[in-house]
């Protein structure tokens, strides 16, 4: 008796003016994945945000496997739980990485690749990395007429399809995993929420020029920030990328 007095005193108090409702709480951005170099952070606002498509495109040699080796290595430390999709088995375990927190995939073709990047996002991975490196998913440029060449009659691999990254744009949206992509030349697009531009730099090696047994240890390279759909376009950034996450 008494709650149904209660209650209908404050309606009574709600219908006067005398009380408010509060607002509703938003919920909070979930917070971005570092990359581990603080740099490159500072240019995304904060890392890579989750829910979104990132494209990492770069020579071969300009630090792009040592960028998603940093950026592994910085969210399993956190505690996440992160995906590799690996089609040209390149991926040699490092220090720094917490195995135990990485699920590592090779696939035989792009097709399997975009398929596990895809099932990976599905299954609420923190990080899927995507390490297409030489591997191109996009169609080949068409010819020009008046050009003969011989054909060789070989079994084809199935075609990726018309747009690949819309759909891992979606999944990785509505799952809220971020996508890294790892590419030579531009692949994703306008799906891409940014995308990262590296250029190759020096090389670092340990020991005395000239002297037998110089190790390579890591990169110089200089990288940017060229499209992000919430932050402007960063300036050249000087890149200090090791082989080895610390």
């Amino acid at each position: 008796m008494a709650f149904a007095a209660r209650s209908e005193l404050l309606d009574q108090m709600l219908r006067d003016g005398q009380l408010r409702r509060a607002p509703a709480l938003s919920p909070r951005a979930p917070r971005p994945l570092p990359t581990g170099i603080a740099a490159l952070d500072a240019a995304l606002g904060g890392g890579l945000a989750r829910g979104q498509l990132h494209e990492v495109i770069g020579p071969p040699g300009a630090g792009g496997t040592a960028l998603l080796r940093a950026a592994l290595a910085a969210a399993t430390s956190a505690g996440e739980v992160c995906a590799l999709i690996d089609p040209g088995s390149s991926f040699d375990p490092a220090r720094g990485i917490d195995l135990d927190r990485l699920l590592w995939v090779r696939p035989r073709d792009p097709v399997q690749a975009l398929r596990a990047a895809e099932i990976a996002l599905e299954a609420r991975f923190a990080l899927v990395a995507l390490d297409l490196g030489d591997v191109c998913v996009l169609p080949p440029p068409r010819r020009p007429k008046g050009v003969i060449e011989v054909v060789r009659f070989e079994k084809r691999t199935a075609s990726p399809g018309a747009s690949p990254w819309a759909r891992l744009a979606r999944r990785a949206e509505k799952h809220g995993g971020a996508l890294l992509l790892l590419a030579r030349a531009p692949q994703a697009g306008t799906f891409a929420a940014a995308t990262i531009e590296l250029e190759r730099g020096r090389a670092q090696w340990e020991g005395r020029q000239g002297a037998p047994g110089r190790f390579l240890r890591g990169a110089l390279a200089v990288g940017a920030v060229s499209r992000h759909k919430r932050m402007p376009p960063s300036p050249p950034l000087p890149l200090t990328l090791p082989l080895l996450p610390k």
